[in-house]
């Protein structure tokens, strides 16, 4: 309590803020911005447009031989599976051709997405463009053996088209790893 029987402060004086200093800090050296994209986001980017291209003759030669391609997987999946009927071999090949169509443009819409962040030089380009490299390496591969049975169909190239693809898409993943390595 205050002499006046208040539980109250005294009201202080307002002073004013002393003046600030002038303070200015010089870089030692001055910052040197990157003159273009580095060797391995162009090795990244190309081996991505590698991997599109492969993509796309995989699906332009599935959709030119459709029935062969077909007619082939659902022999297949009757052999290995005794008690289906014969819906059900067509619904599951329609099933993995259309998810492997589906699964393909995702992670062709994810590299672009990457490199995308890649051009404006984002630290996360890197962890997407490393995700969507290794899976696009297990999705060749899945494919690959897919289409195991059809490995015959238009001169085989449903045999090594995705193994390319799985080598182009490791070229990728390699490069955007050195990429990630080097910020």
């Amino acid at each position: 309590m205050n002499e006046s029987g208040s539980h109250r402060r005294p009201e202080q004086e307002l002073r004013q803020q002393p003046a600030r200093p002038e303070i200015v800090v010089a870089p030692l050296r001055p910052r040197q911005e990157p003159t273009g994209p580095s060797v391995a986001s162009r090795i990244a980017t190309w081996a991505w447009a590698g991997v599109a291209v492969v993509i796309v003759g995989l699906a332009v030669v599935v959709a030119l031989e459709y029935s062969q391609v077909r007619t082939t997987l659902e022999a297949s999946v009757a052999t290995n599976s005794s008690g289906a009927t014969s819906s059900e071999i067509a619904e599951t090949v329609t099933v993995t051709l259309l998810a492997s169509g589906a699964v393909a443009v995702l992670l062709l819409v994810l590299a672009g997405l990457g490199l995308s962040l890649a051009r404006t030089r984002r630290v996360a380009s890197g962890t997407l463009l490393l995700v969507a490299g290794v899976a696009t390496i297990g999705a060749s591969i899945l494919f690959f053996s897919f289409m195991s049975d059809a490995s015959e169909v238009a001169g085989g190239v449903l045999h090594w088209g995705p193994l390319a693809g799985a080598g182009v898409a490791a070229v990728a993943t390699i490069a955007a790893a050195i990429g990630l390595s080097r910020r």
